[in-house]
C-alpha cells in the first residue's frame, strides 16, 4: 500500500492541533507493555499539555520512564493524523490552563467546575510532552483511498 503524503508545512500541522482536543497518550508499563489511554491536549509553542490525575497508572509510568508516543487523529474523511515522539514530564498543574484543556470540549464554565471536582477528589498534575519528532498524514493531499 503506498504511503500517504503528509501534511503540508508547519501551519497544516499547527492548525490540525489547534482543531483536534483528543490524543491518545501512550507509555511503558514496568512489564515493558504498552499503556494507552485517550487524553485531552492543549499545543501550545512545540509542547503537548495533558492534563491528569495524581494516581494515573499514565503517570506512574511517565515518573519510571519519560519516553512516550501521542496519537491525534481526525477519523473521518478526509484523514488526518500526527504521530508525536519525545519524552515527558510531570509538574504541577496550573488550574488555568486544565481549565482551557477541558474548554477545548466544553463549556468554560462547565471546565473550571470539572477540573475543581478532579483536583479535589483526584488530585491533579499535567503532563508536559516535548516531541522529538513528528510524523504527519494527511489523506487530503492525494494517494489511495
Amino acid at each position: 500500500m503506498p504511503q500517504m503524503p503528509p501534511m503540508e508545512n508547519d501551519g497544516a500541522i499547527e492548525g490540525f492541533l489547534q482543531e483536534e482536543a483528543i490524543a491518545v497518550l501512550s507509555t511503558h508499563n514496568a512489564d515493558g507493555t504498552i499503556h494507552s489511554a485517550p487524553i485531552l491536549f492543549l499545543y501550545e509553542e512545540g509542547v503537548f499539555h495533558l492534563g491528569t490525575q495524581v494516581g494515573a497508572r499514565r503517570v506512574a509510568n511517565l515518573q519510571r520512564d519519560p519516553r512516550a508516543t501521542l496519537l491525534i487523529e481526525r477519523r473521518e474523511d478526509p484523514f488526518k493524523i500526527v504521530i508525536a515522539y519525545g519524552t515527558a514530564e510531570i509538574v504541577d498543574t496550573d488550574f488555568e490552563r486544565r481549565v482551557a484543556i477541558l474548554s477545548r470540549l466544553y463549556p468554560e464554565e462547565g471546565s473550571r467546575s470539572f477540573a475543581g471536582q478532579m483536583r479535589d477528589e483526584f488530585g491533579l498534575v499535567s503532563i508536559e510532552f516535548q516531541p522529538d519528532r513528528m510524523v504527519t498524514v494527511d489523506y487530503s493531499r492525494g494517494g489511495a483511498h
